[in-house]
């Protein structure tokens, strides 16, 4: 069971639907390929989503929207708290949250890494789950 059921967690609801070029999972990064559609994240180039849960198809936040089925995108911007699908691991208030593998979030080191935001939970995973994460700011490059 996830500890959300829901990325969008600040109220707002500014999203981006297009088809999925791949199943993508509620709480990672995407972007839009040149053929329109939401892909996986692999770096931080472009305006960047984190995919919502296909509620609309009648999944959970558990369940990847499908490969060539639609997928709704929240905008990432300075300032918004969403739900980030993070690895195992321990994070604190203000951990920096990166751009980890397979689009999810990743504890990372300022200096070293692209700061994406800041956990703003308290929490040991033990294994993949949703950690709330505050958007830094400057973070949304547009394309």
């Amino acid at each position: 069971m996830s500890r959300y059921n829901r990325v969008n967690l600040d109220g707002k609801s500014i999203t981006e639907t297009r088809i999925a070029a791949a199943a993508l999972l509620s709480g990672t990064f995407a972007v839009i390929n040149s053929a329109d559609k939401f892909a996986q994240a692999i770096e931080l180039s472009g305006r960047m989503y984190v995919i919502n849960p296909a509620n609309h198809q009648g999944l959970s936040i558990t369940e990847a929207s499908p490969i060539n089925d639609s997928a709704v995108g929240e905008y990432v911007e300075q300032g918004r708290e969403l739900a980030i699908l993070c690895p195992a691991g321990e994070y604190k208030k203000d951990t920096p949250i990166k751009l980890g593998a397979a689009g999810k979030g990743a504890i990372g080191v300022e200096g070293t890494d692209v700061i994406i935001g800041f956990s703003q939970d308290e929490v040991t995973l033990a294994e993949d789950d949703f950690i709330r994460v505050r958007i830094r700011a400057g973070i949304a490059v547009s394309a």
